[in-house]
């Protein structure tokens, strides 16, 4: 192996010499093509064996499907909770506080508008 003078007077190994003989060197060890390739391979089959098992688990049955496509009255859901001082609402009376409580016309949500400090 060949080797070469950096810029600031140390010397290293030429990376052309060790490429030509298939041998790359990482660490303290030196792998084979063939050992990255097997290693790379390897690494690539674990994922999909780790996916196609993931992708298992994650799966729902059909009448879940077709339950969950299944639009539910207002009734059938189960109460919000509200936290604190208010408990569990239904979703009931949430839609009919914002029939008789709609938000302002004029601007988007309720949040206040904001002063401007400076600026354009």
């Amino acid at each position: 192996m060949t080797t070469k003078e950096t810029s600031h007077g140390g010397v290293m190994p030429d990376a052309g010499c060790a490429r030509a003989l298939g041998v790359t060197k990482t660490g303290s060890g030196a792998m084979t093509r063939s050992q990255i390739l097997l290693y790379c391979g390897s690494c690539i089959v674990l994922v999909v064996i780790g996916i196609s098992l993931l992708m298992r688990i994650a799966s729902v049955s059909p009448q879940f499907m077709k339950r969950a496509q299944t639009p539910q009255t207002m009734g059938r859901f189960a109460p919000i909770p509200m936290g604190g001082l208010y408990g569990t609402v239904s979703v009931r009376e949430l839609v009919n506080y914002y029939l008789e409580n709609p938000p302002p016309a004029g601007r988007p949500g309720s949040a206040r508008p904001l002063p401007k400090v400076g600026g354009c």
